[in-house]
């Protein structure tokens, strides 16, 4: 048993390591000036939409209002399996609608019949995909045209939140949500290894789609094409200035139900890409290869749980005075909850958001990093739920920011491998 623990504590400190050392060792790096384009690239905004008429229009008028040539992009919604009025709501705001031709079970459907009917109309280099729920910074085409400019063909955005004071979890997934971009995103991009998707908020151009399509049939569609993408030798570039506002879930019940379905949609993505990503031999592939493997830390952890439970009961059947302990308990357990408390200080103060109203994300944080663990395991040792919606009603203005201090933009991994 001694083993078993041991070799676990190895995997698990090897993956802590690597995971440390690329998210904070490249902001050791400099971003490198990019120039700025003059604004000519056609974008086409793609919205899959079901049962949002709550939330689609503020969508469209946001995209409206790009600081961007007005003839040089469309706004196409996808109403797929509604029983609202999404697409009236969608049409009201100014945005074209796409219609899906066949049976849709999953956004990643709706995107594959949406692209398959902007590619035939031959109109668009650049294509970016948001969420009904987002709000868009007005400068946000302007990034991409200089993203597919400087020769990306996918890129991914700042995914933002509009509700960090809804409740103490729309706020921890917005401390999330912060530090992906902040320092996973954001330091890979410094490294020169491949960005990844967060759902919402990137761009890809027509070349790609025409090169590998979108074929994706997991959960998790946004992982699943970054894993395409790499095999296929495309890096994902980073936009840190082009941000969208993202709506979190407000009850504890609905993030549960959201994070199952990632961790679910992420173990099939291992299963069925891991091996050949890791075999590609690039630094970009090992990367996101990576990523997936660690989905096994999942099962390490139910191994080193069940090891420890059995050798704890049997030093107290040999006598062992487990009351000597509990004061160092808890103070681990202290620690890790003041960790977690200032991990999202820190967050919620580089975002320019400190303020009393995130006290209930700060005292809360560690319990939701405890139960994100405890629902990975659950979704490792059960099968994948289909997809659920999760209604979106939370119609609110641009978030007010800090500006940020730097204006240097570093798009990387332009073009392919």
């Amino acid at each position: 048993m001694r083993y078993v623990l041991t070799i676990c504590g190895l995997l698990g400190t090897a993956f802590t390591v690597y995971y440390i050392l690329t998210c904070f060792g490249g902001m050791l790096r400099k971003r490198k000036p990019q120039g700025e384009y003059e604004d000519r690239i056609r974008i086409a905004a793609v919205v899959a939409a079901r049962n949002e008429e709550a939330v689609i229009g503020d969508l469209v008028r946001s995209l409206k209002m790009q600081r961007y040539p007005s003839d040089l992009y469309d706004i196409y919604v996808i109403p797929n399996n509604c029983t609202d009025g999404t697409e009236q709501a969608a049409q009201d705001a100014g945005a074209r609608i796409l219609r899906c031709t066949g049976k849709v079970s999953s956004k990643g459907e709706a995107l594959k019949q949406a692209f398959m009917q902007l590619t035939a109309m031959n109109r668009y280099d650049a294509y970016c995909v948001f969420d009904a729920d987002n709000l868009v910074d007005p400068m946000f085409f302007h990034h991409v045209n200089n993203a597919r400019q400087a020769g990306c063909h996918v890129a991914q955005g700042f995914r933002d939140s509009k509700n960090p004071f809804d409740s103490w979890v729309s706020g921890s997934m917005s401390v999330f949500y912060w530090f992906m971009s902040r320092f996973f995103n954001e330091s890979r991009a410094r490294l020169n290894l491949s960005c990844h998707l967060n759902g919402t908020g990137f761009m890809v151009s027509d070349a790609l789609i025409r090169d590998i399509g979108w074929n994706t049939g997991t959960l998790t569609e946004d992982l699943e094409f970054t894993a395409l993408c790499a095999l296929r030798g495309y890096r994902i570039s980073w936009m840190p200035n082009a941000r969208i506002f993202d709506e979190q879930p407000v009850r504890f019940r609905d993030s549960a139900v959201q994070r199952r379905r990632w961790t679910s949609g992420s173990l099939q993505c291992m299963r069925r890409y891991a091996k050949a990503l890791i075999e590609k031999k690039t630094a970009a592939s090992f990367d996101i290869g990576c990523l997936f493997l660690g989905n096994l830390l999942n099962y390490v952890g139910i191994l080193s749980g069940v090891a420890t439970v059995v050798a704890l009961l049997n030093a107290l059947r040999e006598g062992f005075d487990l009351a000597r302990y509990v004061p160092l308990l808890l103070a681990y357990g202290i620690g890790c909850w003041a960790l977690c408390a200032l991990a999202a200080v820190v967050m919620f103060r580089l975002e320019g958001r400190l303020c009393a109203r995130s006290v209930p994300t700060i005292l809360g944080f560690a319990f939701f990093a405890l139960s994100w663990a405890i629902i990975n395991v659950f979704a490792s040792l059960t099968r994948p739920p289909r997809w659920k919606t999760i209604r979106h009603t939370r119609s609110a203005a641009m978030p007010r920011r800090r500006p940020e201090r730097s204006q240097y933009v570093q798009y990387t991994g332009q073009g392919t491998e």
